[in-house]
């Protein structure tokens, strides 16, 4: 994240700002540890503001999350980060960090009129047929408030708090510059990376505040939902959508775990357990894209519908195919109790963040940890394996990257989401059976095919980019020669004898490469048109040729091990081939 010379004054001020609000709650914690000097302090206080006999002063909890309000924004994404991890924090913490999901305070109507006549050119009384100064929902960066168009359709509008960008750029430098003068001091510090994690933190930040990107994300997530029966995702209308003001289609519903007022709709709870199972798995391991903070608050249940509607889409995470097929088999292993297979797939998922990684060690303190919850017949949970996995890749010196750390904690909290639906509803139990029946679903003749024109395109399109570069050099040489004719000699005797070896050399390795592609895509052809069941036409006259393939460059393979091996008691060298 650059900054210039006026973020840096504002970084000042901004650091003054948050050094003050720091200091007066530490204060405060620091007298009320005094069992004496707190007693005194409340006796007073209840004299000075005239308060009534009894009161109770706020839990550390309760000061906390003002605190962080106090702090702005930066610090209540921050808080609702933290509070997603509500298994590792005590409940009362937890049960307030939630809060700063809900209860943050508005800011006035007049700036929401100004923004909004700002970005979208007139007044909301003339965009909309009509608009609710007052919103119904705050959050850290932006407040939504009701309206409707003038075709009748009902929205909700989202408008971005004033200068909200400047306050965060202003929070997030200085916090880079706290990482690096404390990983300037610890060698622990500094092989953890601190500075780079939080320049990807301030990136997807930053990037959250442009609502171009939320209404991309809108589009994409409902394309990919479209086939997902009881799921959701708000429309999104772009006439009336900019950078940081968005319109949406207005949801009804409550958050996904109000148990109470789903029971009372009379909806089936089994089937909204399995509903957001199935949604989830389909963005993660099988699509990949997917909310990267699918919290209770952004899944809402409409209680007429019993339709699931994600909504708050600036957080999106995105997985690469390979990082997709890791995550599924993290989940298989699982579900099958498999714990050198958990281990194992933690570990393929993972990267060293300092010196050589201790794979036996790692492997060892899995299967004790993991003992504890495995043992007479206990049922493993994913979040469980999540947890005790990270806490151990942390200890050993090893980490997810960003991308699948958002995937594994979005997985626990879909989780943890169904289980408080439905006990019967688990991510193993359930959810694995139907990423098999979606990732056979994923795999047919047509997808193969359109995957491999794509390959193609793809390699054309290599090709077509070096064109210019090779017009560019012949433009080059014939300059030169209009310039004078020249001569290069150049004498590569002393040359000849290595070029040919490297022939050689170049020449076997392109035969094993060959003959290690032809039995590796014979076998994969084999499995796979077996495996998809496809018949008729070309795909009969393939599943005959590939065996055949197969066979022959076993053949192939043996004969030239056996030449090599004979070579090699002869004593020749492979000059002399």
């Amino acid at each position: 994240m650059r900054r210039s010379a006026l973020d840096r004054v504002r970084e000042d001020l901004r650091l003054q700002q948050v050094y003050n609000t720091l200091m007066r709650y530490g204060y405060d914690a620091a007298l009320n540890r005094s069992e004496l000097v707190g007693g005194f302090r409340h006796a007073m206080q209840t004299w000075a503001w005239r308060l009534p006999k009894g009161w109770e002063e706020p839990s550390t909890a309760v000061k906390l999350r003002l605190m962080l309000e106090e702090l702005g924004p930066t610090y209540v994404k921050i808080g609702q980060i933290v509070s997603s991890q509500a298994s590792v924090l005590p409940v009362d913490w937890a049960t307030e960090l939630t809060r700063l999901q809900d209860d943050v305070p508005p800011f006035p109507s007049d700036q929401v009129r100004r923004r909004i006549i700002e970005e979208l050119g007139a007044p909301p009384e003339e965009l909309y047929a009509a608009f609710e100064p007052r919103p119904f929902a705050a959050a850290s960066t932006a407040q939504v408030h009701r309206a409707t168009l003038h075709d009748g359709t009902k929205v909700a509008v989202k408008v971005q708090r004033p200068n909200i960008a400047k306050t965060m750029r202003a929070d997030l430098g200085i916090m880079q510059n706290a990482a690096r003068v404390v990983s300037s001091r610890s060698e622990s510090v500094r092989a953890m990376d601190l500075v780079g994690m939080l320049e990807q933190f301030s990136s997807g930040v930053l990037e959250e505040l442009d609502y171009r990107g939320e209404a991309y994300n809108a589009l994409r997530l409902a394309e990919n939902m479209e086939r997902v029966p009881g799921v959701h995702v708000p429309a999104v209308f772009a006439e009336l959508s900019t950078a940081t003001v968005i319109t949406q289609e207005f949801i009804n519903g409550v958050k996904i775990s109000d148990v109470e007022s789903i029971e009372l709709a009379g909806l089936d709870r089994e089937e909204l357990a399995r509903n957001a199972l199935r949604a989830l798995i389909k963005q993660l391991p099988v699509d990949g894209f997917f909310h990267a903070d699918p919290h209770p608050g952004n899944l809402l249940v409409d209680l007429t519908t019993g339709v699931i509607t994600f909504i708050d889409l600036g957080m999106m995470g995105e997985l690469d195919l390979q990082q997709r097929l890791r995550l599924a088999q993290l989940m298989i292993v699982t579900q099958q109790r498999s714990v050198d297979g958990m281990a194992g797939a933690l570990r393929a998922m993972s990267t060293p963040f300092r010196g050589d990684v201790d794979e036996k060690a790692f492997r060892r303190d899995f299967a004790r940890r993991m003992g504890r919850y495995m043992g007479h017949g206990r049922v493993v949970s994913f979040g469980q394996v999540a947890g005790e996995g990270f806490e151990l890749l942390r200890l050993h010196g090893l980490r997810l990257d960003a991308d699948l750390t958002l995937a594994v904690k979005a997985l626990v909290q879909t989780e943890s989401v169904a289980r408080a639906l439905s006990t019967g509803s688990g991510l193993l139990s359930e959810g694995v059976p139907m990423l098999r029946d979606m990732a056979l679903e994923a795999i047919t003749g047509e997808k193969i095919i359109a995957e491999a024109k794509k390959q193609a395109m793809s390699v054309v399109g290599e090709v077509v980019e070096r064109i210019p570069t090779l017009t560019e050099a012949t433009a080059k040489w014939l300059d030169q020669y209009q310039k004078g004719r020249f001569e290069v000699r150049l004498d590569t005797s002393a040359l000849s004898k290595e070029v040919n070896r490297l022939t050689r050399l170049g020449r076997e390795i392109v035969i094993a490469l060959m003959l290690v592609g032809m039995l590796v895509g014979s076998a994969v052809a084999t499995y796979g048109i077996a495996a998809v069941r496809l018949h008729g036409g070309i795909w009969d006259i393939l599943a005959g040729i590939a065996p055949f393939g197969f066979v022959l460059a076993l053949i192939l393979s043996f004969l030239i091990v056996i030449r090599l091996t004979w070579r090699w008691l002869r004593g020749k060298t492979p000059d002399e081939d």
